[in-house]
C-alpha cells in the first residue's frame, strides 16, 4: 500500500503540517466542519471522556487558529453518552442528521464501540475509537471504524505477555470485567501468557474486588488488571489492603489523572501505567506546555488521544480536499501519521491499527517539565517491538 507520510509541527501553537481541511458530506457549505465527540462525560468511564474531550478540543483551536481546514473552521459537537451504547447510537445519528456532522469520535467502552461501529457502517460516517479495544470493534468489513488509543484486547495482551516473559512470573492472576473488552481480554491471557493465571470475572461497574482477590494465591507475583479498565485502580489498592504484594500489577490504559489521585503509594509503585501516546519526546512536551498555558491543566496521554484524533482528522480531511466522510475514510488508509504516538499512526484496511508500539511506564508523583503544578510524571519501563495489524476473522 501506498502511503503519504505527514509530519508533525513542534512549537507552543503548531497545527500539524497539512492542517487546514474539511470534511466532506456536509453539502460542501462554507460553514464550520462539525466533528461529534461522543464522549463518556460522566459514568464509570468519565475519567477517559473528560481528558478525551479536553485534548480534541484543543487541537481544533489550534487548527482553526492556524486558518481551518480548506478555509473553514472546525467545529465539535459534544455529547454525553454516560457509556451508554443506545444514548451513542443516537447521538451519531442525531449529530450527522441535524447537525451535518462528517466524523466522530469518543467511543471508550468496548460495548459503545461495538454499536457505534455498526452505525458508522451504516451511516458511512467514520468514526475514532478512543479505546474501545474488543476484538468484536473491526469485522473483516469494517471501513468506518478506526483505533487511536488501544489496541485491540488479543493484540494488546499478547504484546503484555511478550514483555513480561522475561520475568517468569508462575503465580499470576487476573480479574476482567463483564463486557466486551473483558471478555476478549479473557480469551487473549488464556492463550498468550504461559503461565496458568487465576482469571475472575466481575461486573462492569464492581467498586469491591476483595472476594475476585482472595481467590488468588497467597503469593501472587503479578496481577492483570487489564481486562478491568474502570476498576483496575481499585483492584491495585485492594490487593496491599489485603496483604498481596506483587511485583507488578498491570492496568488498563486508564488516565494517568485518574491513577494519581487514588493510588496508594505500594499500588503506584507496582502498577504499570500502559499507553501508546509517547510523554517522552519534545513534541509531546512541546504540545503538553502549550496546553497549560492555554488551559491550565496537565495534558497527558489520553488528552494526547484527543489530540493526536483532531490532529488526524484534520490532516485527513485537508489531504482529501472535501468534507466528505468516504473520502476521509479512504485518506485515512493511506496516510502514515507522525504525531504523540510512539509510533506513527498507520492503518490496514480495516482500520486497525498498524506497526503501532506500547509503551510501559511507572507513574511517579512528580510534577513534568512542562506543567509544574502536576502532580504526577513518568517513568519508562519498556515498550514493544511494532505490533503488525490485526487481521480480524483469522
Amino acid at each position: 500500500m501506498h502511503r503519504r507520510s505527514f509530519l508533525k509541527a513542534s512549537g507552543s501553537g503548531a497545527a500539524l503540517g497539512l492542517l487546514a481541511g474539511c470534511i466532506g458530506g456536509d453539502d460542501g457549505s462554507s460553514g464550520p466542519i462539525t466533528i461529534a465527540a461522543l464522549e463518556p462525560i460522566s459514568g464509570p468511564f468519565s475519567a477517559w471522556g473528560q481528558v478525551h474531550r479536553a485534548g480534541l478540543r484543543f487541537a481544533l483551536d489550534e487548527v482553526n487558529e492556524d486558518g481551518g481546514v480548506l478555509d473553514r473552521d472546525l467545529e465539535l459537537d459534544v455529547t454525553d453518552t454516560g457509556a451508554d451504547p443506545g444514548e451513542a447510537d443516537s447521538a451519531f445519528r442525531r449529530s450527522v442528521e441535524q447537525e451535518n456532522a462528517v466524523v466522530t469520535t469518543g467511543a471508550v467502552s468496548s460495548d459503545v464501540g461495538i454499536r457505534v461501529g455498526q452505525t458508522a457502517e451504516e451511516l458511512e460516517v467514520p468514526h475514532f475509537l478512543h479505546m474501545s479495544g474488543a476484538d468484536e470493534v473491526i469485522s473483516e468489513s469494517t471501513r468506518h471504524v478506526f483505533r487511536v488509543g488501544l489496541l485491540p484486547a488479543s493484540s494488546y495482551i499478547r504484546a503484555q505477555a511478550s514483555a513480561f516473559e522475561a520475568a517468569d512470573y508462575s503465580q499470576v492472576g487476573a480479574i476482567v470485567g463483564d463486557y466486551a473488552w473483558g471478555q476478549s481480554a479473557r480469551s487473549a491471557i488464556n492463550e498468550f501468557f504461559d503461565a496458568d493465571v487465576n482469571v475472575e470475572v466481575a461486573p462492569v461497574g464492581a467498586d469491591d474486588f476483595k472476594s475476585y482477590i482472595r481467590q488468588m494465591p497467597d503469593d501472587l507475583e503479578m496481577m492483570i488488571a487489564s481486562g478491568h479498565p474502570p476498576g483496575s485502580a481499585t483492584i491495585a489498592n485492594q490487593l496491599f489492603e489485603l496483604d498481596y504484594a506483587p511485583d507488578v500489577v498491570t492496568g488498563a490504559s486508564t488516565p494517568p489523572q485518574l491513577l494519581s489521585n487514588v493510588l496508594s503509594d505500594d499500588a503506584l509503585n507496582a502498577y504499570t501505567h500502559v499507553h501508546q501516546s509517547d510523554p517522552y519526546t519534545d513534541a509531546f512536551a512541546e504540545t503538553a506546555s502549550a496546553f497549560a498555558d492555554s488551559e491550565g491543566a496537565q495534558f497527558n496521554t489520553h488528552t494526547a488521544y484527543g489530540y493526536m484524533t483532531g490532529k488526524l482528522i484534520a490532516a485527513a480531511i485537508e489531504e482529501a480536499g472535501e468534507a466528505d466522510p468516504t473520502s476521509l475514510a479512504d485518506t485515512v488508509r493511506d496516510m502514515e501519521f507522525d504525531t504523540l504516538s510512539a509510533a506513527p499512526l498507520q492503518y490496514s484496511e480495516t482500520g486497525e491499527l498498524d506497526n503501532a508500539v506500547v509503551a510501559y511506564s511507572n507513574l511517579v508523583k512528580e510534577s513534568p517539565s512542562y506543567y509544574s503544578d502536576g502532580n504526577y510524571s513518568y517513568e519508562e519501563l519498556f515498550r514493544s517491538d511494532p505490533v503488525p495489524a490485526r487481521q480480524p476473522g483469522e
